[in-house]
């Protein structure tokens, strides 16, 4: 078997040497008919035109080639780029789908219920002393539910809008003495059912409808210490009334038009120890002498510090 091959290598060797001397035959110029010779150096030049001539051609082929090449390139490019933005196209619209339905298969609870799921929470934890509603809003039509909560000490509505109708409720809860409810426009004839509430000591009403009327109910409250009240029904006048109140220690009126003299009667007050006066009409005349004969005094105008205020220090 090893001899078969080694004679078939032999063979292929010796037709390969025949080739290889066949074109050494024709490539060397000893070989070359004389005779011929000229017609050969002819055909040379014209062979050689002809190759200029296809080298021109070819030139120019290859012109167009790379051209087309460029441009077909540009064509794949671009398709590609389309099919991207369709691609992403089509992300972000099943994305928004997604979410929508995601957010539509969400349970949206009705505010009366979380209500009433924040009610029974404090009523069966006797720990628990403060209802405060700042997620949702609340209105006259569930305040019922805050009937047995006989342990609640603090209750705050930041949402929502509470009229007169559920003071009564409110001024019920025997160990009330926090509440501040705002947005709700109460009245005078709603202070008059909260002044029942004797267990009151803070008592915030920033967007109260009531005039002097309701607040000279307030001074039936023997234990109210904090008065934070704004109305557009108020003006300087109700000084008078709330400097009678020989209890309180804070005040803080939002919108009353209080002047020089006013201010006065509020600082004679004899427990006041912070007085907070937003868009009043005092003038600089006033402040001075508040800072001068009120030392103990600590003051807010708008907010924030009085320049001269003795005791400001930095509010969180």
């Amino acid at each position: 078997m090893s001899d078969k091959k080694l004679d078939a290598e032999a063979d292929v060797s010796a037709v390969l040497a025949e080739i290889d001397e066949a074109i050494t035959d024709d490539t060397d110029p000893s070989n070359v008919d004389p005779i011929n010779a000229d017609l050969d150096n002819t055909d040379t030049d014209n062979t050689d035109t002809d190759n200029a001539e296809s080298a021109t051609t070819d030139k120019d082929n290859n012109v167009w080639s790379i051209r087309n090449q460029k441009r077909r390139r540009r064509v794949r490019i671009a398709a590609i780029a389309a099919v991207l933005i369709v691609f992403l196209v089509a992300v972000v619209m099943f994305l928004k789908r997604y979410q929508n339905d995601d957010a539509e298969s969400v349970p949206v609870i009705p505010p009366e219920t979380l209500f009433a799921q924040a009610c029974d929470e404090v009523a069966a934890n006797p720990e628990l002393k403060t209802l405060h509603i700042r997620d949702f809003e609340i209105s006259d039509a569930v305040i019922a539910k805050i009937e047995p909560l006989d342990n609640i000490e603090t209750f705050i509505v930041d949402k929502g809008e509470l009229t007169d109708q559920s003071i009564a409720t409110i001024a019920a809860l025997p160990r009330l003495r926090q509440l501040r409810l705002r947005l709700s426009p109460i009245t005078d004839e709603g202070i008059t059912e909260l002044a029942k509430c004797k267990s009151l000591q803070f008592l915030n009403l920033p967007h109260a409808q009531c005039g002097i009327v309701g607040v000279e109910k307030l001074r039936d409250l023997p234990n109210l210490r904090q008065l934070r009240l704004g109305s557009q029904k108020l003006t300087g006048e109700v000084a008078t009334t709330i400097a009678k109140m020989k209890k309180l220690r804070t005040l803080h009126l939002i919108g009353v038009p209080i002047t020089d003299e006013e201010l006065k009667l509020l600082a004679a007050m004899p427990q006041l120890e912070s007085l907070y006066l937003d868009d009043s009409a005092v003038t600089e005349v006033g402040w001075n002498w508040l800072f001068s004969n009120k030392h103990h005094l600590h003051v807010h105008i708008n907010q924030k510090h009085h320049d001269r205020d003795p005791n400001r220090h930095p509010h969180q």
